[in-house]
């Protein structure tokens, strides 16, 4: 991400920005979640020695225990003071954001580095986004005096990059943009920027068990799923214990509903519906049609759970729309056991998983 020209990350707890910490790296790490402690011999504190870690205020309470932190470290420490305009999930009030804001910059040992909203309909709502930001843009007029240069302002995540200048002030917080995708909704419908997106993410396994079923077979947990005609089915070893998601009860006997891509050599040659219940470590393909393509053997074939095609029938936003899914979610799902291997300009880098299930993202 610092290669491709971020200059801050954002995490929500302390344990993932200790994890950030590194010689490596010395971009900010702003943590979202209200941090009330943090010890002198706690993974976070070499980031808050260095002014790497930088804090979310949320109300004057939360102030209050930063700045007895500040003092009990004898460090300053870098704060954004977050406002609330509407989402109500964390912030402080907007009438109380001046008096916080002038604590903060009053305050020998606090250094205002920042002041934040979040939008809580960007991709389904203009009226909604423009409300909040009228009420964030008076906050800023109200302390316009009191906020220097170098203070970041940011409220777009994104959805609202999409929306326009207007939204980016001096920093936009990029959540899901930052995996090559746009939350579905009128802001992607609109806008050409959003459809140049690249997902960066392929999740890839293959078939390690081919067996014959007869036409009317059930298959998979509580025989949700009868075979229509004598079917030939692959053994995936994914399941939801790695993030692959569910499949909706009401879905489970829809043919098409869910697919998979099929390759041979890493190309494509076709989809293949997965049929039953999504198990704890399996999933069950119907390769029947594909068969001829095949060879007419199936067996170690690939399979391609996530596309990185954007349109694709198994990418990001179709397979999180299959499960009922936000694709933010899906991601987050992802399970540390998948093995991982990034590639780019600057670094290749996997890491190890089992050698049995040979899933890679």
């Amino acid at each position: 991400m610092e290669s491709a020209g971020a200059r801050m990350l954002a995490v929500y707890t302390p344990r993932e920005a200790a994890e950030l910490i590194s010689p490596v790296s010395r971009l900010p790490i702003l943590i979202l979640m209200p941090v009330r402690h943090v010890s002198p011999v706690d993974d976070l504190h070499e980031g808050v020695r260095t002014g790497q870690v930088h804090f979310v205020v949320h109300d004057a309470d939360h102030l209050d225990c930063l700045q007895e932190l500040a003092m009990e470290l004898g460090q300053l420490l870098h704060l954004h003071l977050k406002v609330d305009t509407g989402m109500h999930r964390g912030g402080c009030p907007a009438e109380s954001a001046p008096t916080l804001l002038d604590r903060i910059v009053d305050h020998k040992q606090l250094h205002l580095a920042g002041v934040c909203t979040h939008f809580s309909s960007s991709g389904s709502s203009e009226e909604t986004t423009v409300q909040q930001r009228a009420i964030f843009d008076a906050v800023l007029d109200a302390c316009i005096d009191r906020i220097d240069s170098d203070c970041l302002v940011h409220c777009a995540n994104t959805a609202a990059v999409f929306r326009g200048p207007a939204f980016h002030r001096s920093m936009v917080r990029v959540g899901l943009a930052w995996a090559g995708a746009c939350p579905p909704g009128p802001v992607r419908d609109a806008s050409p920027e959003a459809k140049t997106l690249e997902p960066v993410a392929r999740w890839t396994s293959r078939v390690i068990q081919v067996r014959e079923v007869e036409e009317g077979e059930c298959v998979g947990y509580d025989g949700q799923w009868q075979a229509r005609r004598n079917s030939m089915l692959g053994v995936v070893p994914v399941g939801y214990a790695d993030g692959y998601p569910l499949i909706p009860l009401e879905s489970v006997d829809v043919q098409q509903q869910r697919v998979v891509g099929l390759m041979k050599q890493d190309q494509l040659i076709g989809y293949a519906p997965v049929v039953g219940t999504v198990s704890m470590d399996q999933v069950i393909i119907d390769l029947t049609d594909l068969l001829p393509l095949l060879g007419g053997e199936g067996l170690g074939v690939g399979v391609e759970l996530l596309s990185r095609k954007q349109d694709a029938p198994n990418g990001l936003l179709s397979l999180a729309e299959s499960a009922g899914l936000k694709p933010h979610a899906l991601l987050s799902c992802l399970h540390a056991r998948i093995p991982r291997r990034y590639e780019g300009d600057v670094a290749f880098i996997e890491t190890v998983g089992p050698e049995e299930r040979m899933a890679t993202g």
